[in-house]
């Protein structure tokens, strides 16, 4: 005969961590040092009306270095600002504009040539906007207690496929690298929320592929090769790759900030991924932010993709803008189109 069992359905135990709070306490960059100034840009074919409009003044070029050379020598000097060893790095999250290899991602071969021994690893590639859904994993793992140290690490060595027949191009990629030190933070600071969006039936219009030239009469080798392209410009202002460009931002901005109950007035500082100053002056023109808010080094970097957010960021911090409890909106936009907009309030 079978004996009935009272079941009683038991929850697991679970540690409350509500209060935890993660944030960005330390940032760092690293560009290699050769570089082209504007003039050498020009003399390379370079429009000088496009530099001037957009701020270029010099960008950077990795000769022999890598990707993983910058990412690593980036991520160092950001945990030694906090005087951490690489063995206390429990994760490393890394994000590039161009990988080194299809497989496996850079960010194992960053690990290894950091040191950071202890740390996990995984690759999130989202083009050039890559950093904000990298910060918010690193929110979520944090918050949730599963890592305490938590390292990001962006890329671009995209002056590797530079199209040298298309003047709006090569003018403006650069090569760098940047890296956020994230970690729980004081309660009243750190990141406060999100928002990703996303278009991808503009999936083709912008990207890396093996393809021709631009202007193939005027290149060395008009054969096929692996090149940054946009396939669509300024004078073009009706179609809807630019018109999203123009108007994703700003939409995903509206709806974080609608979702928080938070006034643009009481938004201290703009970090863009955008490098590009027509392109996030339009952003702020439509949001109403005053463009003296943002945060920018295209004119020492040119647009360095994954990496420019940990970039301006730094900038702001180096020279001491950002103070303690200030409020902080990051935006990005990358190829596809993804967009994503991020609060964070600043904790050190």
């Amino acid at each position: 005969m079978r004996k009935n069992h009272q079941y009683i359905e038991r929850q697991p135990k679970v540690e409350s961590n509500i209060m935890i709070r993660a944030g960005i306490i330390s940032t760092a960059v690293y560009v290699p040092p050769q570089k082209f100034t504007a003039d050498e840009l020009v003399r390379m074919g370079a429009d000088r009306n496009v530099l001037d409009k957009w701020g270029i003044q010099e960008i950077h070029i990795a000769d022999k270095e890598t990707a993983t050379d910058l990412e690593a020598i980036a991520g160092l000097a950001a945990i030694e600002k906090v005087g951490l060893h690489p063995k206390d790095i429990e994760l490393i999250i890394g994000t590039t504009t161009l990988a080194e290899r299809l497989n496996p991602p850079n960010v194992m071969l960053t690990q290894h040539k950091m040191g950071a021994t202890n740390a996990g690893v995984f690759q999130i590639d989202m083009s050039c906007g890559g950093s904000l859904p990298a910060m918010t994993t690193a929110d979520a793992l944090i918050k949730t207690g599963q890592y305490k140290n938590v390292l990001l690490v962006g890329s671009c060595v995209g002056r590797r496929v530079i199209d040298y027949t298309d003047p709006a191009v090569f003018a403006v990629i650069g090569d760098g690298a940047s890296a956020a030190l994230i970690t729980e933070v004081d309660s009243n600071c750190g990141f406060i929320s999100s928002c990703l969006q996303a278009d991808g039936s503009h999936w083709y219009h912008t990207g890396i592929e093996v393809r021709q030239p631009r202007n193939p009469q005027l290149a060395d080798d008009p054969s096929e090769q692996l090149y940054f392209y946009i396939d669509f410009n300024e004078s073009n202002a009706c179609s809807s790759a630019n018109r999203y460009i123009l108007e994703s931002v700003p939409k995903c901005v509206n709806t974080l900030l609608e979702k928080e109950g938070v006034n643009k007035q009481d938004i201290d500082w703009v970090i863009p991924h955008q490098n590009i100053k027509p392109i996030f002056g339009a952003w702020m023109k439509k949001l109403r932010i005053p463009e003296e808010k943002v945060i920018y080094t295209n004119y020492k970097y040119g647009n360095i993709g994954a990496a420019n957010i940990w970039a301006n960021l730094e900038e702001g911090l180096v020279k001491q803008k950002i103070k303690k409890g200030d409020l902080i909106l990051f935006v990005v936009q990358g190829s596809g189109f993804a967009v994503g907009s991020m609060l964070m309030r600043w904790s050190k």
